[in-house]
């Protein structure tokens, strides 16, 4: 079963969804959204079937 990853809280919820939304990059944007499904309490494994990768990929 994949663990929950704890997020830091740097930035709020409504800020890294902000982040998401702008980001230029697809890269950038990719990482905020993995960040903010993180913190919105997604586990791991929804992250990676959202996303696209895979569950060691959300890890790093």
């Amino acid at each position: 079963m994949p663990r929950k990853l704890t997020i830091q809280p740097h930035l709020t919820l409504e800020e890294l969804e902000m982040g998401y939304r702008q980001a230029i990059s697809a890269i950038t944007r990719t990482h905020y959204q993995v960040i903010w499904l993180l913190s919105r309490g997604k586990t791991t494994a929804e992250v990676a079937e959202v996303t696209g990768f895979g569950l060691k990929s959300c890890f790093t």
